[in-house]
This record gives C-alpha cells, structure tokens and sequence, in this order.
C-alpha cells in the first residue's frame, strides 16, 4: 500500500512536469517563414538575375569551344593523313586556342559560382537575423522556453506552432 502511494505521487509529479514542459515548448518552421518574407523574395530575384548573367556568359564560351570543334572538324574532314600532316601548326594552334578558352571556362565557372554563393550569404544573413529575432519575440511573449524546428519533430501532442505568429511579426504572408 505504501508503494502504491509513492507510485501515484511520482506518477504525478511525473505527468504534471511533461504538461509543464509541453505548455514551455515551441515550434517554428523557420523555412515557411524565411521563404514568405518579402526580403527573401527580393534576394531571389537579385540572385536569379546575378545567375542568369552568368549563365549566359557560360553559354557565349561554351559555344565559342564548340565553333572552335566544329571548325577543326570541317577541316580535317575528307582530307588525307598528308594534308592532315601539312595542316599541323593550324591544328596546333586552334589546339592551344581551344586548350586556353576551356580553361578561362572553368576559371570562370569557379569565380561565377564563388560570386553567387557569397552574394547569396550576404543578402540572406539580414534576413535571417531578421527572422531569429521575431521568433525570439513571439516565444519570449508567449512565454514559451524552448523553440524547436519543426522540421526536425517526429511527432507533436501539447507543442504550440508559433509560425503564423512569427509571420504575422514580420508581415509575411
């Protein structure tokens, strides 16, 4: 009887603490939030339009080592070995040229890629301050100790969903 008793008060205690814990926790999908910012949709667009430039320039190379191949090609199409032979210091120099513009190619796909990413960085540090810093307003306000992503819960009974609330902050939609 005496253990029944000391079960029921732990059992208790123990329920009584998870209600506490559950009314103290939070969750957020950060992602939903970030994305329905209207600075995040302006950082897209400004990074849609830095990538598409360099997309293009790419492409103008791209097609400047394929008319360079195509060329080659049309020359030594239907000829002999011996005229191949005679033709060498031009196909030696189309080799360099081509060999020189394949690797401004890939130099240049290397800062294109290195000047996107850290654009990318910049323009979505601020945002994404911006938004820690509702979710730390909507939590402290709602009196809740803890805030986890929702993208990492498995399963949620007594947490409270604070995302449209942090999107109200921020007037997102």
């Amino acid at each position: 009887m005496k253990n029944l008793k000391l079960f029921s008060v732990i059992t208790m205690l123990l329920v009584g603490s998870m209600t506490v814990m559950a009314q103290e926790l939070g969750y957020v999908d950060p992602y939903d939030v970030v994305s329905s910012m209207p600075e995040k949709k302006s950082a897209d667009a400004e990074l849609e339009t830095l990538y598409k430039k360099h997309q293009d320039e790419i492409k103008k190379q791209q097609d400047a080592l394929a008319a360079i191949e195509t060329e080659v090609e049309t020359k030594v199409k239907g000829k002999s070995q011996a005229e191949i032979q005679a033709m060498s210091t031009e196909l030696q120099a189309k080799q360099q040229d081509y060999m020189t513009k394949q690797q401004a190619l890939v130099n240049y796909q290397q800062a294109a890629a290195k000047e996107v990413s850290e654009k990318e960085a910049a323009l979505m540090k601020p945002i994404n301050e911006k938004a820690k810093n509702a979710i730390d307003e909507v939590a402290a306000a709602k009196g809740l100790k803890y805030v986890i992503d929702a993208s990492v819960l498995l399963y949620v009974n007594n947490g409270i969903d604070i995302t449209a609330d942090v999107k109200k902050k921020l007037g997102a939609q």
